[in-house]
């Protein structure tokens, strides 16, 4: 497997050192240059656990339970083989896209350098070898793969999608403004295709497109709290972005169109798809998700305009007691309307 996966592995290499070069060119003189980290594998052997952990960002686990909306959501046509088949999904997911965010911090290693927090990520800050990152990306990807098709070839499929989309992003789409948050929105959409594809559910063309609007407007909540945290007075392109800081009313008014866009498109999810299907004894309870959805997204909003949002949106839900007293509305009407 070693030769296989040479040429792969000198690719990205090669590609590494261009998108270096790139950076370097078009980085912009800060204060915050001067803390460049020691040279990369000096710090720590490939052998420790722990950098490789925060490199994994298991953090970021979390969101892919979003594998198992469709199951929660596809109740009435599951069985215990489609559910375990859906759940060991949910394992190849978490370990694709370690791997993904992995090769990700490789390639964005200079810039997260210039970073006031990223540069204390394991390859920004020299704990781990770029070189080990491609080598590892270079074999476990394809494992998973094959565990993927183990499942069903569509699952492999559908795995190898998000890979690829997630590749793509790293490598050029997330140098592009406004196109970066539409593909974030696109492969948190994936996550869908994978739980739907591995349970051998029903498609819904409904909840995909929420799904897109949704999560593209939480990217741009993180490109927003980015451009607003740098200050009133900050101007000039935002280093390894598409952005420039001047950019924070565009990314404020796509941000809460989509993010309107999106409880919209729930309700006629639930009208067109949820009510004629029949399968709640109380179908009305579920009309408490739209207006709990726009609280939601309206609270993200209003936080990252007032430059008060310093995570990503759903990690900060996980620590957010708010955003945990919405979320247990969401799934008492979702019981309420089950039983």
């Amino acid at each position: 497997m070693g030769r296989a996966q040479a040429p792969f592995a000198s690719a990205v290499e090669r590609g590494i050192r261009n998108l270096d070069s790139t950076v370097r060119s078009r980085a912009p003189e800060t204060p915050r240059a001067s803390t460049i980290a020691a040279p990369e594998g000096e710090l720590t052997s490939p052998g420790r656990v722990r950098p490789w952990l925060r490199a994994a960002r298991p953090h970021q686990w979390s969101k892919n339970l979003l594998v198992l909306a469709p199951v929660a959501l596809g109740w009435s046509q599951l069985s215990t083989p489609r559910l375990v088949d859906a759940l060991f999904a949910l394992l190849l997911l978490c370990a694709a896209s370690s791997l993904t965010y992995m090769l990700n911090d490789v390639i964005d290693v200079e810039a997260d350098r210039l970073h006031l927090t990223k540069r204390r990520r394991p390859f920004a800050s020299g704990h781990l070898a770029r070189r080990h990152g491609v080598a590892l990306v270079a074999v476990g990807l394809p494992i998973v793969l094959l565990l993927g098709w183990l499942i069903s070839p569509a699952v492999a499929a559908s795995l190898a999608a998000y890979c690829a989309l997630t590749l793509a992003y790293s490598f050029w789409l997330k140098r592009i403004a406004v196109t970066d948050a539409f593909v974030i929105g696109a492969l948190f959409t994936m996550r869908l295709v994978v739980g739907t594809t591995a349970a051998t559910l029903e498609w819904s063309a409904w909840l995909l497109t929420f799904s897109v609007f949704f999560f593209s407007s939480l990217a741009l909540a993180k490109r927003h709290t980015e451009l607003v945290g740098a200050g009133p007075h900050a101007t000039g392109a935002v280093p390894g972005r598409g952005y420039r800081y001047e950019d924070r009313s565009l990314t404020l008014v796509l941000g809460v169109a989509a993010s309107t866009a999106s409880v919209l498109i729930g309700v006629q999810y639930l009208m067109a798809e949820v009510f004629p299907r029949g399968a709640y004894a109380h179908p009305l309870w579920l009309w408490a998700a739209p207006p709990l959805i726009f609280l939601w997204v309206g609270r993200i909003w209003l936080l990252a305009n007032r430059g008060e949002m310093h995570d990503d949106p759903v990690v900060f839900a996980l620590t957010d007691p708010v955003s945990h007293g919405l979320g247990a509305g969401m799934v008492i009407a979702f019981l309420l309307a089950l039983l």
